[in-house]
């Protein structure tokens, strides 16, 4: 079972997290400190795992 890489989820959630992240950080957005502490923290590692996926593999994540 063969899947495309363009209809992987986490591709685009990855691509999506990723251009929160350089908006966040090119513009200077600020935000509360609980959310921006957050958002350091979380966007990077979605960006992480969807660097890591294989979507052509179809029993692993």
């Amino acid at each position: 079972m063969r899947q495309n890489r363009f209809r992987s989820w986490a591709l685009w959630l990855s691509v999506a997290a990723l251009i929160v992240y350089v908006v966040k950080t090119a513009c200077g957005l600020d935000i509360s400190e609980q959310v921006n502490g957050l958002l350091d923290v979380l966007l990077p590692v979605l960006v992480a795992f969807g660097i890591i996926n294989n979507p052509t593999d179809g029993e692993n994540l």
